[in-house]
């Protein structure tokens, strides 16, 4: 593969003690350089908007890759424009053939459906490639919403027969499909990301990605109020054809980016998954409980669904209160979810692409995780104070879910990148889909304790809330400190090689000697760099201490970190790990 001009930069400024002055310190091709100077006004003007939004890691040293990051933006819309069809619909099916009143059991109830997935998932993830695996979930949700769509327009299972009743199974199967369908599919295409995207070109370009990937909940959302015109089982699938849509743009991506695709499962895997079936589902599992790293990680991805579940479910119960029962009523309230919808995405939309990668880059990614938290638990103190009104929950609302979409979840998706490919893959689908669904059952529990009482749930459900805030604050610390500490110490968690002598399974220096900090220990930090503390990272440097398939630097046939590499030789350097795959 060849080289990209940015990193080409970057080797000969290092190689050269003092660059020689009339020596163009950025490729011809950027920017900067005077055959863009003569552009127009208007492009100079959206160049240095882009520079400063983004920074000079994408706008110039990662120009090339801003057809990929496009790409990717493009595949996450589909897969996301495609859920936000069919979940706007999961509940009118499921209130039409089973009864809203049962929700609650099948939340509950979607926590073993998805244990049944992640364990099969984390199976094939040892015996297919990743883009494989991409494409038999993408088939087969197309063909299970397809098949759903087909029964839904039968007179007598269908939505034809409005008499709801619990033992009427097309309800229950329907609503366990979408909501795993939006779980794996998103979780597999950030872990296909994280795999792929250097830590550099993930802070700078995730928002783009995640700005961009709103578009299609908006379009996904605005389907949906077709129904009337259209049918329920149409759009039902249409969401089948969304699912062959993702499996295509995955194949396109494969086809234009051939370099930057994660590795196959070694022969090791595949022979183990077929010997050992329950160790190769539990993989994931087994990593999340072995590393410390991983244990943080869960916390600060999936303990702010409980909150959210609570907030979201006391501000609908107050809606229908404060709207009452009558059909103009429901209307009413409908139209208010409508608003809703449109707020939250709306301001998602505005800060992922203005905000997150400058907000990022000055914070830093350690200060940036404890924003979430920290907005989140001002939000429990507001609605606490005031007691259950309707404006403020919808309030507060809105900014909590735009900023768990556009600041959250991409920041949550940086910490992936010093693990393997086996803990991209594996344990962040326990994390991403079995943990997060878990928390919201949880949520769930806590709201059917109180459930159309709102004075009851604002005073039961403001105790457990706050505290899980004030838990997620302490754990966003914690975590980005421990983020810090392996970017600069060259850590892969997951890795058991790069756990040198005096290492705890959390990769950093614990109990029963200095680790990294300790003077005879081969591959020490070199004296420039600081140790016994967090240093913080250099966001505007590239960090090339991350796993990934195969470097944007590396030819097939040459070593990591080789003459031409343009990677550190340092031993602390982190590994690429296809193995684990």
């Amino acid at each position: 593969m060849s080289t990209f001009p940015a990193v080409e930069s970057r080797e000969s400024e290092e190689e050269s003690d003092e660059p020689e002055e009339d020596e163009p310190l950025l490729p011809s091709s950027s920017p900067r350089s005077p055959a863009r100077a003569k552009g127009s006004k208007f492009s100079r003007w959206l160049y240095r908007v882009g520079e400063r939004l983004y920074g000079d890691d994408l706008m110039v040293h990662h120009r090339d890759e801003l057809p990929r990051i496009a790409y990717l933006s493009a595949t996450l819309c589909c897969i996301i424009g495609t859920f936000w069809l069919l979940d706007s619909l999961k509940d009118t099916i499921f209130d039409t053939l089973v009864g809203l009143e049962h929700q609650p059991k099948a939340k509950v109830l979607s926590v073993g459906v998805t244990l049944v997935l992640v364990l099969y998932y984390n199976r094939l993830l040892d015996q297919f490639s990743k883009p494989a695996v991409f494409y038999l979930i993408s088939v087969g949700y197309a063909a299970a919403f397809a098949l759903i769509a087909l029964a839904l327009s039968n007179e007598a299972i269908g939505m034809p027969n409005t008499a709801s009743d619990p033992r009427r199974v097309l309800g229950w199967i329907s609503y366990f499909a979408i909501e795993s369908f939006g779980s794996l599919a998103v979780a597999l295409f950030w872990a296909f990301a994280n795999s792929t995207c250097s830590l550099e070109l993930a802070e700078s370009g995730y928002g783009l990605v995640i700005a961009f990937a709103q578009l299609g909940a908006v379009a996904g959302s605005t389907l949906a109020t077709l129904a009337t015109l259209v049918g329920v089982p149409a759009l039902c699938g249409l969401g089948g054809l969304g699912c062959l849509m993702v499996a295509g743009m995955v194949r396109g991506y494969v086809t234009l980016f051939s370099g930057m695709v994660p590795g196959a499962p070694s022969d090791a895997n595949w022979k183990k998954s077929r010997e050992s079936p329950w160790s190769s589902m539990c993989t994931g599992l087994f990593l999340v409980l072995r590393y410390e790293y991983l244990a943080l990680v869960f916390g600060i991805s999936c303990l702010d669904e409980i909150v959210l579940t609570v907030l979201d479910y006391e501000m609908k119960v107050i809606g229908r209160a404060r709207f009452g029962d009558t059909p103009e009523a429901a209307a009413q309230f409908a139209a208010l979810m409508g608003n809703f919808g449109q707020v939250t995405n709306t301001l998602s939309f505005a800060f992922s692409l203005l905000g997150f990668s400058l907000v990022v880059r000055t914070l830093g990614l350690r200060r940036t995780l404890r924003l979430f938290p920290a907005v989140m638990l001002l939000a429990v103190g507001v609605n606490w104070l005031l007691k259950p009104d309707l404006w403020v929950l919808f309030a507060c609302m809105s900014v909590l879910k735009a900023l768990t979409y556009a600041l959250n979840e991409p920041a949550t998706e940086l910490l992936y990148m010093p693990t393997t490919e086996a803990v991209k893959f594996k344990a962040k689908a326990w994390i991403d889909v079995f943990g997060t669904r878990a928390m919201k059952a949880a949520g769930g529990l806590i709201n059917n304790a109180a459930r159309d009482k709102p004075a009851l749930l604002a005073r039961y459900g403001s105790v457990p809330t706050l505290l899980i805030s004030l838990a997620l604050l302490g754990i966003a610390v914690l975590v980005g400190k421990q983020f810090d500490d392996l970017i600069a110490h060259g850590v892969t968690v997951g890795d058991d090689d790069s756990l040198r002598p005096g290492l705890s399974q959390s990769g950093l220096p614990g109990p029963g000697g200095r680790g990294l900090d300790r003077p005879s220990q081969k591959g020490r930090p070199s004296d420039d760099q600081p140790s016994g503390g967090s240093p913080r990272v250099d966001w505007t440097k590239p960090a090339p201490n991350f796993p990934t398939s195969q470097r944007l630097s590396e030819r097939p046939g040459e070593q990591p970190g080789g003459p031409e590499s343009g990677l550190p030789k340092s031993p602390a350097r982190l590994k690429s790990t296809p193995a684990l795959a």
